[in-house]
């Protein structure tokens, strides 16, 4: 038996591998055309007051086929989002009869998923259903779509069956049966009309969440989860599949071709187009210029350029890693104490969530429904605020203890001056995004690709911008785009299920009616969210959690736009908490000789830091809100 899976995994891989290949290739072209509209209908608006006929429903298309298409290859690479780190502890042979268990739920349901966006397909053609402005046949599409997914059914099924041919490697045959058991009746029996008839309302939901939280934990990706409990659930509550099997096609094809959505890859390709542009060491040596002189200079000037790269790129990730490459060598050679610049450079790297444009706060604008221009305007002054506390905690410990981080040499007021235009780029690509959002000239989703432009001809004016850097940079963008969609899609599918049990309400409800003060409340959110963010990253943390407790803040009377930027710095603060503290690893892997437990010591200040700031947050609100009053 084992030679047989292991020849069909074979013969499956190599079918499979050059049509995931050219989808992958066609999806990346796709995202490097889906700026181009939405640039030249800001253009057309400006210029002769005229739009681009259909802007929107091109946008929504090239979404749809750039997601869909893209997803196999994600799973080719086994790099859908998911947690690992409990399971990796298991014994291998461990790891892989739940992986079995995990794939054989994710075949039979994407499979099903496959089907009913062909149904819906057949059925648009048949009623002749066209899109509203370009009188485009959109049944075909849905049969695109369809093809995505029967694809990734297989990439999935492949993953499968490479997993049994481990377990039987391991001579662990007979253990197989639970799995696999466990996993196909997972979705086959609420398809099949076999499932608990006494789960309803809230019990159902907390139920769902339960088994939710546990597959997640368990290392099933949490896109695959929350889809498959979602569907689940809506067998459950409906007291049958159909309605639920025809939710699966709706949903996932509305979430992969919503022009909302369109944001995500706009705002990530701007983020890549920046950090090849050479913006991050330009920032850092300006700050190094202004503040080298400073006990701790180098260090500040590494949070400054953190915050500063923030303004371009909106991932926490990706700023901690590339100022990292950037000052990490500068503090080396001036003898800096690694634990103090590790420590700035991790906890600097979360300014990029907080500071605008923050992909979190998109993310957090799609779930709960408020303004992303607000929200983008809601983290500037705290932002700020915590990037002066940053500073200042390096500040102390530079002078309490000078060896941790030396002055650098003085420079002249006219080398100051001459420094500052390495802000230049910074700055255009900001205020262009943030002045067209805020006086009305183009929305936040148009802010994406205008974004793009700025960044992609800033950095063809440095010579930066080769064909390669093009290249890497849309494929990049395209890898971590259809990770989170694909966790949008969970969302969109759990959401139907949750909103049915009407659980979100019931738990708001039910903290509304408690005799105790809603700080009480907000502390026991604030702490989920902290021990939650050390193994999550913010993003898929946010799609996860949020719909659930956002109607419990509201109904406690807390801002929206308030808790948006509490939410996601107490979020912030679990990508530098042990275990995981992803930010950390980031670091580590620039900084490969300073051991771990050095750099967590280093951030222990500005941990304290991050929650005087939220301290303060919670004071004076005002802080958050102030701007938000003020140009909305």
């Amino acid at each position: 038996m084992r030679n047989v899976i292991a020849k069909t995994v074979e013969t499956l891989r190599r079918i499979l591998q050059p049509v995931v290949k050219v989808m992958y290739y066609i999806s990346g072209a796709l995202l490097f055309l889906m700026p181009i509209p939405v640039i030249l209908d800001v253009v057309f608006r400006f210029t002769i007051s005229k739009s681009v006929p259909g802007a929107i429903e091109i946008e929504e298309f090239l979404l749809c086929l750039t997601i869909f298409f893209a997803l196999a290859f994600v799973q080719w690479k086994g790099d859908h989002v998911k947690i690992d780190l409990f399971t990796k502890r298991f014994p291998q042979w461990v790891q892989d009869l739940l992986e079995v268990g995990m794939y054989s739920a994710a075949t039979i349901f994407f499979a099903l998923m496959s089907m009913s966006l062909f149904h819906e397909g057949t059925k648009r053609i048949a009623s002749n259903e066209i899109s509203f402005s370009l009188n485009i046949p959109i049944g075909p599409f849905r049969y695109l779509a369809a093809v995505g997914v029967a694809v990734l059914t297989l990439a999935v099924l492949a993953t499968l069956l490479e997993a049994i041919v481990r377990v039987l490697d391991a001579k662990r045959t007979a253990w197989l049966i639970l799995p696999l058991t466990l996993g196909c009746s997972f979705v086959l029996l609420p398809a099949l009309g076999y499932f608990p008839e006494d789960l309803e309302g809230a019990q159902a939901g907390l139920t769902g969440m339960g088994l939710l939280f546990t597959l997640i934990f368990l290392g099933m990706p949490i896109g695959f989860g929350m889809a498959i409990v979602g569907f689940a659930g809506m067998t459950v509550i409906y007291g049958g599949a159909g309605p639920a099997l025809g939710m699966i096609g709706i949903v996932s094809y509305s979430q992969a071709a919503s022009y909302m959505f369109t944001v995500v890859p706009m705002f990530i390709l701007m983020g890549q187009f920046a950090y090849h542009s050479g913006i991050s060491a330009d920032l850092f040596r300006t700050g190094q210029v202004w503040l080298g002189r400073l006990p701790g200079g180098l260090a500040m000037s590494s949070v400054g350029g953190c915050a500063g790269f923030s303004a371009v790129c909106g991932d926490s990730l990706a700023t901690a890693v590339t100022m990292g490459t950037v000052a990490l060598p500068s503090m080396k050679e001036n003898k800096y104490d690694m634990s103090l610049a590790t420590g700035s450079l991790a906890a600097g790297g979360t300014l990029g969530i907080l500071i605008p444009p923050s992909a979190a706060f998109i993310f957090y604008a799609i779930v709960t429904e408020e303004s992303i221009g607000e929200l983008f305007l809601a983290g500037i002054l705290p932002g700020i605020m915590l990037t002066t506390i940053f500073m200042i905690a390096i500040y102390i410990r530079a002078l309490i203890n000078p060896r941790l981080a030396p002055p650098g040499p003085k420079t002249t007021f006219v080398e100051k001056l001459i420094s500052l235009k390495g802000v230049i780029g910074m700055l255009s690509i900001f205020l262009l995004i943030m002045g067209g959002i805020l006086s009305g000239t183009f929305s936040p989703v148009e802010g994406g690709a205008v974004g793009v432009a700025g960044a992609s001809t800033y950095a063809a004016l440095k010579g930066r911008l080769t064909l390669e850097v093009i290249k890497r940079s849309v494929f990049e963008t395209l890898f971590i785009t259809c990770k989170l969609i694909m966790i949008l899609i969970g969302v969109g599918i759990l959401g139907y299920f949750l909103a049915a049990t009407q659980l979100p309400f019931t738990i708001a409800e039910y903290f509304a009616g408690l005799a105790i003060n809603r700080y009480l409340v907000f502390a026991g959110i604030i702490g989920m969210l902290i021990g939650l963010g050390c193994v999550l990253n913010v993003i898929p943390m946010i799609l996860l959690v949020l719909p659930t407790i956002f109607p419990t803040v509201t109904t406690l009377g807390f801002d929206p736009i308030w808790f948006g930027v509490v939410c996601v710095l107490v979020m912030e603060m679990g990508q530098i908490t042990p275990p995981i503290g992803v930010n950390v690893f980031a670091i580590h892997s620039v900084a490969k000789d300073v051991p771990m437990e050095k750099i967590f010591a280093g951030i222990v200040p500005f941990f304290i830091g991050m929650i005087i700031c939220v301290a303060i947050l919670v004071a004076f609100p005002q802080i958050a809100l102030f701007l938000p009053s003020l140009l909305f």
